[in-house]
């Protein structure tokens, strides 16, 4: 995973602000359209847990096919991406496809897995098509298909082994607070940051951006931890 200098990475936290689950996920389909409307900007994204940014969700979870039980390690990590996030950081897709903006709420739950996930629940390559459950208590129902199987890339830190993710698209959750988002450029980091901030303040000048900065800083950060 190599990032050009001009990779911009911020968050926002519309829920501070007193924004509604409903008026939060609107926000961020608007500042994702809005950021893509940047002269220079090549791809944008976004993710609820940061990148490289020593930040670790983690749920069980039942996979077809994967024993349970009380002895069974069905750990993993977990992340709720926006659509083209691969695409936009550099990570392979091996099998099936990218989250689209069809993968929405009501739509099916859908999910993209990493090769060290596919390893573990004994998925291999054939991971596209399966079927798997975030709940993994004893009566989870296997309501998410794995679409995508994606090549294993750092996640949470340059100097640790990647865990088994599982992805899902965010726009299936209703209740988010904060994202991250990833904004790819052709012009220099200097510009692009002015253009984000004159981009958000237009939508919402009383929201701060956090954690403002490019993703080579960001791996610069984590490897110093």
């Amino acid at each position: 995973m190599v990032f050009p200098f001009s990779s911009v990475t911020f968050t926002v936290s519309p829920r501070l602000n007193g924004y509604t689950p409903e008026k939060t996920l609107q926000f961020f389909l608007r500042t994702e359209e809005a950021l893509k409307a940047i002269p220079g900007v090549d791809a944008v994204t976004t993710a609820l847990v940061p990148l490289l940014a020593n930040n670790n969700w983690g749920t069980d979870v039942q996979v077809q096919g994967f024993p349970k039980g009380p002895d069974v390690d069905n750990n993993s990590r977990f992340n709720e991406v926006g659509a083209g996030y691969f695409r936009t950081m550099g990570v392979p897709l091996l099998s099936g496809r990218e989250f689209t903006a069809s993968d929405a709420k009501g739509a099916r739950k859908v999910a993209i897995v990493n090769e060290a996930f596919a390893k573990k629940f004994n998925l291999g390559r054939d991971a596209v098509g399966k079927l798997m459950s975030s709940d993994g208590g004893a009566n989870a129902v296997l309501d998410t298909e794995i679409v995508g199987l994606v090549k294993d890339a750092k996640y949470s830190e340059v100097k640790q082994d990647v865990p088994p993710l599982f992805f899902s698209p965010y726009m299936q959750d209703d209740q988010l607070g904060d994202i991250s988002f990833y904004v790819r450029s052709r012009t220099d980091s200097a510009t692009t940051m002015a253009a984000i901030r004159r981009v958000m303040s237009g939508l919402d000048r009383d929201l701060p951006l956090e954690d403002r900065r490019t993703m080579p800083d960001q791996v610069k950060q984590n490897v110093f931890l």
